[in-house]
């Protein structure tokens, strides 16, 4: 199994390319998965078909899942309960498992433990993964090391505090011991993968302007800081030749932007994306596949 990670800045065409990927590789007889890590999910739109919370069959060798943050929460909260109870029991605040998913940076969270179940179920050829914007993705690929950290340190007191535990419920303590080594082997399974170019790449969408560019190299550098390689960069919205003022006047504008990205990543696949000029989705997609992979 592959995991292409398609990550950038809001508004590049992350979900674009993420569906264009998928048709892409299903095309080749690949079994793939499109898998929304966006809360703010828009595969349905771009696939122009409604999506549930379980994988829906697009095509051939072709599905797209779009999870539900509040389902998932509460299947997460369900799996490490006495994790959580403890947790939330020494500050004493009371948490409730279908509110769960809205808590800061909890999403990140569980959809890294959904991705995990998705990883080593083995369905799929290609899991193409939407991330959600920049700002969650960094969170997202560090967590597995800051997990890691975590659930040792909790292991390294489990002498100290397995008794008292155990005390307030007869078992408590092992049941929290059981549910942090799950935890920990999910997390480094994950980090094991990030980190394997054979098994996971990052895709990094951008468009030629000044904050899209900015944001893309301050996530390459930090995600390829932390050993997950950044295969391919994709230009969105680039203006095509015209002699319009407007159109000119964007693409001389442009120029300068692609010509940086070009020059910089080098050693990257780089690929340019035409503005369509209107909404991409459903059929017109293919178009986006054979713009995006022709020449890779």
């Amino acid at each position: 199994m592959k995991l292409i990670y398609v990550a950038g800045k809001g508004g590049v065409g992350k979900s674009v390319c993420s569906a264009a990927s998928g048709i892409w590789t299903s095309n080749q007889g690949k079994e793939t998965l499109v898998f929304s890590m966006d809360p703010a999910h828009s595969l349905s739109d771009i696939f122009d078909i409604d999506l549930g919370s379980r994988p829906e069959k697009i095509h051939d060798h072709l599905y797209a899942y779009e999870p539900d943050l509040t389902e998932e929460a509460q299947n997460f909260f369900g799996r490490y309960k006495n994790i959580l109870t403890a947790l939330f029991g020494l500050f004493e605040v009371e948490v409730k498992p279908k509110d769960f998913g809205s808590m800061p940076g909890v999403s990140e969270l569980i959809f890294m433990d959904k991705l995990h179940e998705i990883y080593v179920d083995r369905k799929y050829d290609y899991v193409v993964i939407d991330s959600a914007p920049t700002a969650m993705v960094l969170p997202l690929l560090q967590l597995p090391s800051i997990t890691t950290g975590f659930i040792t340190k909790v292991l390294g007191m489990r002498n100290r505090w397995m008794g008292v535990l155990d005390l307030l419920e007869p078992g408590f303590g092992g049941r929290i011991l059981s549910e942090v080594r799950t935890m920990r082997q999910k997390a480094e399974t994950m980090r094991n993968v990030l980190i394997d170019p054979e098994k996971a790449s990052v895709t990094v969408v951008t468009i030629p302007e000044k904050a899209a560019v900015e944001e893309s190299r301050r996530l390459i550098e930090t995600v390829e800081s932390h050993g997950v390689t950044v295969s391919a960069v994709v230009i969105n919205h680039v203006i095509a030749d015209c002699n319009c003022r407007f159109c000119r006047e964007k693409k001389a504008s442009q120029s300068s932007y692609i010509e940086d990205l070009m020059n910089r990543y080098q050693r990257k696949e780089i690929v340019i994306l035409p503005d369509y000029g209107g909404e991409v989705k459903g059929a017109s997609l293919f178009r986006v596949a054979e713009d995006l992979y022709r020449n890779r």
